[in-house]
């Protein structure tokens, strides 16, 4: 790879480039528009806001967008790059200027993490900026033809365009990078090491250091490669690249304690960077210190990437790192005050949502609670919860985003919840991408074969016995004691249980008294009874869909009035019969969130959820 003549670059038609400036400050976006006009570029766009600059790129493919990093909105101006690029409003050739008068560690990290061909800082002269926008308008054009061959999945082709436009057009820092980074996601080493001698002897940058230590690491050589990146971050303390791979390495190497304090440092350097929160997390719970994991956590809340639906990814996979520390052995005080803490981290969290994202949280918050009660062996109270937390979705359960539903699985298959367990499949199953987190969530759900068979069981003899309630409604109660042996807490066993009672005549009084407040039967000492409050009290207090609240309400008319006339059992639901315990992920992208191309789009809910 030798360095050519550097004016074969291509030539620049200024009539021809589209512009879309954003900035909350519309003077200062004015001023920078009378900056660019004189370049003879006839098409520029202004925008304010996030939203005003995801429609404007909807309508028009720009060459190049100018931002300023503080937007005094919700979302800074690397989030937003992240945002247009998720949605695929951005072209591979469209070229990004970040522009902020902040020079804090925090902005240019969070600025380099989103790759921009530059970053200017205020104020702006008529040179620079004009330097500046032909090098980003050159280096578009040069690079283009290998992003459009990553979009089709074409790496080997994008590998030898990055070697011949480099050939061509000599050093170009973004794309040397690009195809080290391609080099060893290929795991072509040979092809890597005479590119990297000649980048050292050339071009040296902090970028092949950090290869440099991959490859001493695929030799075998993981000692040598952890000391090449602490030295590495001793010259470049703002290698954030290097502390994250330092970190792995350290991991590799049997070193928990220097992995946290390695991943403490960059996430130090770049607190807006959730996914750095969930790895400091998650070395602090694997080594018991709960104060690491509670201060990422809150860290993590103030942080959190409100810019699609990866926020309440992010938040479940923190929740899953906390339930790891929280179930590990401890006091029952320990663990009280560990939901105090984590009750405290949602409701930061809730205060840097959008109020249309809110009732995502609110859900979320009931279903983690639920969890706690089945741990404790209060299965009501667990029931309760999850049912309060879903009901403002009964309707509109579409709305949710795949990581709650899947969440909310193992609970509904624990307590028997079959009509709601078929709602939630089927919504799933119309899905075709998950984050990793869901995708293991799936895993484990798809491995347990005994709660799967027990499930379609159960829907089985749930259909059997509610055939029965009107014609033969003794058989059907001989059924209905058998399902609750297995399920107590179900609330479509204990519907039909009761209505099929109701059925035989004038209805006794209740033969056992009522449960003391927050206080649960054992199942083991639970006697199935003629009528028994238990049976009654599994579903009383209970939210549930519309069609399920009305048999309700017939069947507690024909407990207590004892009406000559009976209404029928609602229709089993479609789905019943067909219930899998997880979504057919055959097509699901088996990645993190941050590198879904299409990620999972929702429309938001209104704002007031269940309390």
């Amino acid at each position: 790879m030798t360095t050519t003549n550097l004016n074969a670059t291509p030539a620049i038609h200024w009539e021809k480039i589209k512009v879309l400036i954003v900035d909350d400050q519309r003077s200062a976006s004015t001023l920078l528009k009378s900056l660019l006009t004189p370049l003879g570029i006839k098409h520029i766009d202004l925008a304010d806001t996030y939203d005003e600059a995801v429609r404007a790129c909807r309508k028009t493919h720009y060459n190049v967008l100018i931002t300023d990093y503080h937007l005094n909105q919700a979302l800074n101006g690397s989030e937003l790059i992240c945002l247009l690029r998720s949605k695929r409003l951005l072209s591979s050739a469209c070229g990004i200027m970040m522009i902020s008068g902040d020079h804090s560690t925090e902005v240019i990290l969070s600025t380099l993490s989103v790759q921009p061909d530059c970053f200017l800082s205020k104020p702006i002269t008529n040179t620079t900026l004009k330097q500046k926008l032909t090098q980003t308008l050159k280096d578009s054009e040069i690079r283009q033809p290998v992003y459009q061959a990553l979009e089709v999945q074409q790496t080997k082709r994008a590998i030898e365009l990055c070697k011949q436009q480099l050939t061509q057009f000599g050093h170009n820092q973004k794309l040397s990078d690009l195809l080290l980074d391609l080099l060893v996601e290929e795991q072509a080493w040979q092809q890597l090491q005479p590119i990297l001698m000649f980048l050292t002897a050339k071009h040296p940058s902090h970028k092949v250091a950090v290869v440099e230590a991959k490859v001493m690491a695929h030799e075998g050589q993981l000692e040598q490669a952890i000391q090449h990146l602490e030295a590495l971050i001793e010259r470049a303390p703002l290698c954030i690249e290097a502390f994250d791979l330092l970190v792995q390495y350290q991991q590799f190497n049997h070193r928990p304690f220097d992995a946290l304090v390695t991943a403490k440092r960059a996430f130090q350097l770049t607190p807006s960077a959730s996914h750095r929160a969930l790895i400091v997390a998650q070395q602090a719970a694997d080594l018991n210190q709960p104060d690491e994991l509670l201060n990422a956590g809150r860290v993590l809340a103030n942080h959190l990437p409100i810019i699609d639906i990866s926020w309440i990814v992010r938040f479940a996979e923190f929740n899953a790192i906390f339930e790891q520390l929280y179930f590990s052995p401890r006091t029952n005080q320990s663990r009280r005050q560990l939901r105090q803490e984590l009750k405290g981290i949602q409701l930061r969290a809730f205060s840097r949502l959008l109020p249309a994202q809110q009732p995502f949280l609110t859900t979320y918050g009931h279903i983690v609670r639920s969890r706690f009660y089945l741990s404790e062996n209060k299965p009501l109270k667990a029931k309760r919860r999850a049912l309060i937390g879903l009901s403002y979705y009964f309707e509109k359960i579409t709305k949710l985003p795949s990581v709650i539903l899947i969440e909310l699985l193992p609970i509904l298959i624990n307590l028997g919840e079959v009509l709601l367990i078929s709602e939630v499949h089927q919504t799933l199953s119309l899905r075709d991408q998950f984050d990793g987190h869901s995708l293991q969530r799936i895993d484990a759900l798809r491995s347990n074969t005994e709660s799967a068979n027990s499930i379609k069981n159960l829907a089985l003899q749930l259909s059997e016995a509610k055939a029965l309630i009107v014609s033969h409604p003794q058989q059907a109660i001989r059924l209905y004691d058998q399902i609750l042996l297995r399920y107590p807490y179900s609330s479509d066993a204990n519907l039909g249980y009761l209505d099929a009672y109701s059925r035989q005549g004038s209805a006794p009084e209740p033969q056992d008294q009522a449960l003391p407040q927050d206080q649960e039967l054992p199942l083991e000492q639970q006697q199935i009874r003629p009528y028994s409050r238990l049976r009654r009290q599994a579903i009383s207090v209970m939210p549930l869909p519309a069609d399920y609240e009305a048999w309700r309400s017939r069947i507690f008319d024909q407990l207590d009035n004892i009406p000559t006339k009976f209404s029928e059992p609602p229709a089993n639901s479609p789905c019943l019969l067909s219930i899998e315990l997880a979504p057919n992920t055959e097509t699901a992208l088996n990645a993190d969130v941050s590198n879904v191309a299409r990620p999972e789009v929702i429309e938001l809910a209104p704002v007031n959820p269940p309390q």
